[in-house]
């Protein structure tokens, strides 16, 4: 009985000891990967403390940014609900190709926009017009014909109030004339008084003769 335990302990110990050479080899078969997988997650742990310290300084100069940055000075709702203001924009049909500045052949655009409030009547209103005109039959690669802005105090002395038109009309002489006759305008107006945007787009035939272009 005594001998068959000691014989029972002996393979277990070998046994224990092949184990044990076993796992070692295949510690050191595979060390350099166990290495690598430590590094990486500690490089990982790393960075994600770096993400959270940037999220932390992008917040925190973005609130220095919105106490910097002042605030532009307006009526509070209530009271602009009060007035009369703007609540749309629209591109006249009376805009066209013109000789701008006395220029012999066309040389430009003079765009006519209307500011208008609720109903449809027209609001002569303060701010900064963008305006943008695409020849886009010219296809995707150059439609783009001119961009022009203009500040509100510029804007103010492009209004046209005599013999009912009661409307902007801006100047915006281009670089290289069309090639189509069939223009997209856009125009972006931020009204001074409210801060608001407002945006509109029309497509018109424009008379491009003058250019020495054939208008189709």
């Amino acid at each position: 009985m005594a001998q068959g335990c000691a014989a029972g302990a002996a393979a277990a110990a070998v046994l224990g000891v092949a184990l044990m050479l076993g796992g070692c080899a295949n510690y050191a078969q595979n060390a350099p990967l166990y290495r690598q997988n430590v590094t990486l997650s500690n490089t990982n742990s790393h960075l994600k403390r770096q993400l959270a310290r940037a999220k932390v300084e992008i917040a925190d100069l973005k609130s220095d940014l919105a106490h910097k940055t002042p605030r532009m000075a307006t009526l509070p709702p209530k009271r602009l609900a009060e007035l009369f203001t703007v609540a749309a924009v629209r591109i006249s049909s009376d805009t066209r190709a013109a000789h701008l500045k006395n220029s012999p052949t066309l040389n430009g655009f003079r765009v006519f926009i209307k500011t208008l409030m609720h109903g449809g009547m027209i609001l002569p209103a303060s701010g900064q017009f963008t305006i943008q005109a695409f020849d886009l039959a010219n296809g995707v690669k150059h439609p783009l014909v001119g961009r022009w802005i203009f500040t509100p105090s510029e804007s103010k002395k492009y209004w046209y109030g005599l013999f009912g038109l009661d409307e902007f009309g801006f100047d915006c002489p281009w670089k290289k004339p069309p090639l189509h006759a069939l223009i997209t305008f856009r125009v972006k107006f931020v009204d001074a008084l409210t801060g608001r945007t407002f945006t509109t787009q029309r497509a018109l035939h424009v008379d491009i003769r003058g250019t020495g272009l054939r208008s189709e």
